[in-house]
């Protein structure tokens, strides 16, 4: 039982550890500096709201793939609201916010600069969503479905 019990809690921080990698994961991991300088930008003057806006713009972005539209009660007024506001905030750290960085990011780099960066910022305003105590623990549903004694077996290895 303490076995399972050890294993059972290793086993959820191996999976809670794999679904913030999974969500945050950004692949553009060859930035160069001009990039890296908008991105310290955008991450800094970015606000908390501005970041919670941006997740919602994910969340109701997704919601429309033909998997997940039946799982999604969003008016259009929830929708439109969401747009407005993250192109408010990108107009804002286009024009004022990080122009200077912007430009010199695009103009050393390439445009893949400005994707580089926004992946960086969606993986922290992302991160910032997991750390809250109802995502946290709501993430942790699906472990009540998990063959343990499997998921024990697999892993003995690794501990012993």
């Amino acid at each position: 039982l303490i076995l399972i019990k050890t294993s059972n809690i290793r086993t959820m921080k191996i999976f809670k550890f794999l679904i913030i990698f999974l969500l945050t994961i950004s692949f553009n991991v060859n930035a160069g500096p001009f990039t890296d300088e908008f991105s310290r930008c955008i991450v800094t003057k970015t606000t908390s709201q501005e970041k919670t806006d941006l997740v919602k713009w994910i969340y109701v972005t997704i919601s429309f793939h033909p998997q997940l539209s039946d799982m999604s009660n969003l008016s259009s007024e929830d929708v439109e609201m969401v747009n407005i506001r993250v192109a408010d905030y990108m107009t804002n750290v286009f024009a004022y916010k990080c122009n200077k960085e912007l430009i010199e990011a695009i103009k050393y780099e390439g445009e893949n600069s400005v994707v580089t960066a926004f992946e960086l910022l969606g993986e922290i305003a992302i991160s910032e969503i997991m750390v809250d105590e109802g995502v946290s623990i709501a993430s942790e549903f699906f472990t009540q479905y998990l063959d343990e004694s499997v998921i024990a077996e697999a892993l003995s290895e690794a501990y012993n």
